[in-house]
């Protein structure tokens, strides 16, 4: 968006050596990640790789959910009686399949949309360290900070995340506050994050 170019013609999937090359081609670059709080992060992940079928899903996971792990989510999408009671059951037995997944007792592979956050820099960490680490709340005035260390004056506004089919909002309580806890502890601690609300 700062150089208003396509997304689609940037290049993606580097492996490492390409990427530095990239980087000796490119002086000034930036590294940069989002924290997102834990409750935000899990039921986005929940919402946008299992629950709704379409671009992005991940529909083998998906059905191995459905099939082994017994999560309740419906078979389609959308189904007419998948409601709000029905999706917090649902993002209850996803945070507990989260539990499981990220200790390792599950056949499936920990994806990068749900392992935690702390795992993941120091992943990012051991290619190179973010210049910065911004919190999602405050997003807006970290990259636009980070544009003008770049030499851009003006920044756009970062896109606001895309609409959940249920609102976080409607389902979240202390419960689901304390399922999330138990899966991103180190999360919590490391980043010091406190309640959702």
């Amino acid at each position: 968006a700062l150089d208003d170019v396509p997304e689609e013609t940037l290049p993606t999937k580097l492996n490492q050596g390409a990427l530095r090359r990239w980087m000796r081609a490119k002086p000034g670059h930036r590294r940069f990640t989002v924290l997102r709080h834990p409750v935000a992060r899990a039921h986005a992940a929940f919402c946008d790789k299992i629950l709704v079928k379409g671009p992005g899903c991940y529909r083998d996971i998906r059905r191995t959910l459905r099939k082994f792990h017994k999560l309740p989510i419906p078979g389609g999408w959308p189904d007419e009686g998948y409601d709000l009671v029905a999706h917090r059951a649902a993002f209850a037995a996803w945070l507990d399949f989260l539990r499981a997944n990220l200790a390792g007792q599950t056949a499936l592979r920990v994806d990068a949309h749900w392992a935690t956050q702390a795992a993941v820099i120091e992943g990012m960490a051991q290619f190179g360290a973010p210049d910065m680490i911004l919190r999602e709340s405050e997003m807006a005035e970290g990259l636009s900070a980070l544009a003008r260390q770049a030499g851009y004056a003006r920044a756009p506004l970062p896109p606001a995340p895309a609409p959940a089919p249920f609102d976080l909002g409607a389902i979240y309580d202390a419960e689901i506050e304390q399922l999330v806890r138990a899966v991103y502890l180190r999360d919590y601690v490391l980043f010091g994050f406190g309640n959702w609300r």
